[in-house]
């Protein structure tokens, strides 16, 4: 008797499936070590069967990164309207980007870090529209943060030096934090890395809200900083 087809969630079930496996290879062994036949092997499916979901090793990289764009833009969008006061975006926001860094690591190495064929290497070819698409995702966390910057400016606050070199320079230290965990240096420097993230993560916000000018929001201690 043959398998009834597949229904929508169980589709999309299976293509998440065959990215967080590509993601994990890619991590292990760059975007050239991948190949679909090495991510058929891990989740135990024919060539055939994973070629109805993607038709090749590019596809899937740019669904990677599209999927960790869309991933990462939730996560800064649902921090910055939980927040009632800049102070507070600006703490729920660094909050958000560093435990999605370090929860999600194989896609945010992925998506910012490993070098992986992007927009502009996908000029001309069959992917150039889905990379475009992918390009536009991940641009949605960057100009999100800068409409924040713009807000606090628009109601009388300063920044330092422009917007966007202030921006370039926040998500440097948020990155630095985030690759220092993830590389396993943290964690030779510190018995209790995740601990030391958090209060890393507090000490940036407050040396940001005092290079802004605002007051800090209170931050309990929590154990569950990730």
């Amino acid at each position: 008797m043959s398998r009834p087809p597949m229904v929508e969630d169980e589709i999309i079930e299976v293509r998440e499936k065959i990215l967080d496996t590509a993601a994990l290879i890619m991590m292990e062994e760059g975007f050239y070590g991948l190949s679909m036949r090495k991510i058929g092997k891990r989740l135990g499916m024919t060539g055939a069967n994973l070629y109805n979901y993607y038709s090749n090793k590019d596809e899937i990289n740019i669904a990677i990164r599209l999927r960790a764009g869309r991933l990462l833009f939730n996560v800064l969008e649902s921090a910055y309207e939980g927040g009632r006061t800049l102070s507070e975006k600006l703490w729920r926001m660094i909050r958000a980007a560093v435990s999605f860094g370090i929860t999600q690591s194989p896609y945010y190495g992925i998506l910012v870090d490993l070098p992986t064929p992007k927009y502009t290497d996908y000029i001309g070819t069959p992917q150039e529209a889905l990379a475009k698409e992918e390009l536009d995702s991940s641009l949605r966390s960057w100009q999100l943060v800068i409409q924040c910057m713009e807000e606090f400016t628009a109601s009388g606050g300063h920044i330092p030096g422009n917007i966007k070199d202030f921006q370039i320079a926040l998500w440097s230290q948020v990155h630095g934090l985030i690759s220092l965990y993830n590389n396993g240096l943290l964690s030779l420097l510190e018995d209790a890395p995740e601990e030391r993230v958090g209060e890393v993560a507090k000490l940036l916000y407050e040396i940001v809200c005092r290079m802004l000018n605002i007051a800090p929001v209170t931050i309990d201690n929590e154990s569950n900083f990730l």
